[in-house]
This record gives C-alpha cells, structure tokens and sequence, in this order.
C-alpha cells in the first residue's frame, strides 16, 4: 500500500464492503469471479492512487460484454494504473482554469502608442499602393452646329450652338439652317 509508504502486499482480497462498492452492479457470478487477490491488487493500487470506488463502478460497469469479461475487467483496471484520476484531473483542469482567468484579469488594453505601432507594422506588412491616381477626365462639350468652337447650349440632338452664334440668333444677324 502506497498510502503509508508500505509495500503492496501481495495476494490480497478486497474487503467485502469495497468489493461490493466496486463490483456490486455486476451480476452475482461475475462478481464473485473478481474476487481475487490479483483483482484486489488492482483495485487497492487505484485506490491508493486516488481513484474511488464510484469511478470505477460506473467505469466497469459500462464495459461492454465481451467473450471473457474478467479478462476484460483485468485489462480495464491495468489501464487505470496508467491515468491520473479523475479528480486529480479535474483538480489541475480547475487550476488552470483559475490562472487563465487570473492572467485574463491583470491585462490592461493597449497604450495609443502600442496600438499605433501595431497599426504601422499592419499597414507595412500590407504594402503601399503602386498604382497613380488617374486624372480625372476632362469633359468636353460638343461643337458649335454653325462655328465650331465649344458649345453651350443645346437646341436639338445634332445642334448645340456657343454663346456667340446664340447671340447672333437672337439679333436676327443669322439664320438656323434646317437641318431635317
């Protein structure tokens, strides 16, 4: 027995109270086959470990029937020597649970100045564009219908006049040529 520091004694049987909490779900014969000094070995040793009766009740007991289920149940529980058990392993889980929430809680949001740099080094990594701005294009107006020059204003889809001709219409000094 590791409890004490002691050396495992050999060959012993498990109480008949831990054997029923261990095996008690287990039909009657199966129950009585485990009961053997290498089975009560076993179970002492994951016992001694950490493990307690109801873990591997529940384990054992939702082991699928098998040709030779004591040999299976054997092989169950040499397994188990292997693992840490279950609380040992909730109790580090919840350690570390502790220490992320701890670390989450001292960080601070970042200076203006850690966020600008970081914002640097994003848009350094991206690349500058190397493309140049386009001009915008220049609009021009169609030409005059009578002089050619640019024209202002629209009379029909094929005649626009300038402001020159258009004044020239309105003292009468030129005529529209028809245009059908």
């Amino acid at each position: 027995m590791e409890l004490f520091d002691l050396p495992p004694q050999q060959g012993q049987r498990l109480e008949a109270e831990t054997h029923h909490g261990v095996f008690g779900g287990l039909p009657a014969r199966l129950s009585a086959a485990l009961h053997t000094p290498e089975i009560g070995d076993l179970v002492l040793q994951l016992l001694d470990r950490g493990w307690r009766q109801g873990q591997l009740a529940a384990r054992i007991g939702a082991l699928p029937s098998g040709a030779d289920p004591i040999a299976d149940i054997r092989a169950l529980l040499e397994g188990f020597l292997e693992q840490v058990p279950p609380d040992a392993r909730w109790r580090e889980e919840k350690r570390e649970r502790a220490q992320l929430k701890a670390s989450a809680a001292i960080e601070q949001p970042a200076t203006e100045e850690s966020r600008q740099a970081w914002l640097a080094r994003i848009r350094d990594d991206l690349g500058v564009r190397r493309s140049a701005p386009r001009e915008p294009a220049r609009r021009t107006r169609p030409a005059c219908a009578l002089c050619g020059q640019e024209s202002s204003y629209f009379v029909t889809r094929e005649v626009r006049l300038c402001d020159g001709c258009v004044e020239q219409l309105t003292t009468g000094a030129l005529q529209l040529p028809n245009v059908g």
